[in-house]
């Protein structure tokens, strides 16, 4: 859990992306503040790609929102 000043550097709201009728990640919420270390993990096939390349823009989502420092 974030301090109560930190500052939040990344927050991820309802991500969904869907790829030719196939859901890849359904509604996704994380928000990440300042100074902490995060680690995504899960089986093969569980959408973490997906979601990474969601974030740093590579996909665009289906539905959801990401703000980047605001």
């Amino acid at each position: 859990m974030a301090a109560s000043n930190a500052k939040k550097l990344l927050e991820v709201s309802n991500l969904s992306m869907e790829f030719g009728g196939l859901r890849a990640i359904d509604n996704v919420s994380l928000d990440i503040f300042e100074g902490e270390i995060v680690a995504l993990i899960g089986p093969n096939g569980a959408g973490k790609t997906t979601l990474f390349n969601g974030i740093t823009g590579i996909y665009h989502p289906s539905k959801g929102s990401i703000l980047f420092m605001g």
